[in-house]
């Protein structure tokens, strides 16, 4: 769909008459995607384009082929691309080894002026992207899954990331967080097990507030499912175990 709605407006943009505009519209409307496109293309130029794929993010675009994904910031010379990737992928480099979901394995490269991340593309679907229905049917399940996803990540020790601490973190309630969990968890539509966790640019120290708040707050479907008290009474009832085990 996105592939689509973005080959139109750039055909649109054609009638545009003066050429100022035109490139602006292309530039900050369209996220010089066009470009971006045939950057990737000529650094990777082995793989299927014809049947590439695009997905749209909060500050990011997404070009899908041969079950890779190639990432690229909307405004890359804006918002510090190359600091945003470089986070992101220590960040996943550091929780790939301890979490029971995969999550993007991050391999940089420039190319035409820009910082694309290439990841491998985790099979299954997007969790608010299935019918409610479907999704409730199997909300213990999901839930359970996320609360121990979140539970794993926010008391793991991860020294190599320690400079990301906030001095305001709390020491009570602080802890490694994904941030945007909402829309980035990947199911197996047959299974309805979750599989991976994506996108963790936002990811940082934080409270369980916070985490917990981002599951549901995003997406109005995600409110009705119940899914957050799921995950918060499966994270304390494991967290209640770990701090029984110590004494």
């Amino acid at each position: 769909m996105w592939k689509l709605f973005f080959e139109f407006c750039n055909a649109i943009s054609y009638l545009i008459p003066l050429k100022n505009m035109r490139d602006w519209f292309r530039r900050e409307m369209l996220f010089d995607y066009k470009n971006k496109l045939n950057a990737i293309k000529r650094a990777c130029p082995d793989y299927k384009w014809g049947k590439m794929r695009m997905a749209k993010g909060g500050g990011s675009l997404a070009f899908i082929v041969d079950d890779t994904v190639f990432k690229v910031r909307k405004y890359h010379i804006k918002d510090n691309s190359r600091e945003k990737f470089e986070r992101e992928k220590r960040i996943t480099d550091a929780i790939a080894p301890v979490l029971p979901v995969k999550v993007p394995h991050i391999e940089l490269i420039e190319t035409g002026g820009y910082l694309f991340y290439k990841t491998t593309f985790i099979p299954g679907r997007v969790l608010v992207d299935l019918p409610l229905k479907k999704i409730l049917e199997h909300k213990e399940k999901i839930g359970q899954q996320i609360g121990n996803v979140i539970f794993t990540i926010f008391n793991a020790k991860f020294p190599n990331l320690k400079d990301l601490k906030d001095s305001k973190c709390d020491k009570d309630d602080c802890g490694l967080v994904h941030g945007d969990m909402c829309s980035n968890i990947i199911v197996n539509p047959d299974t309805m097990d979750v599989v991976g966790i994506i996108d963790w640019e936002y990811a940082g120290f934080g409270s369980l507030r916070r985490e917990f708040f981002g599951i549901f707050w995003v997406r109005r479907k995600m409110r009705k499912t119940d899914i957050a008290p799921i995950a918060m009474w499966t994270y304390y009832e494991k967290y209640r175990k770990l701090e029984k085990s110590k004494n």
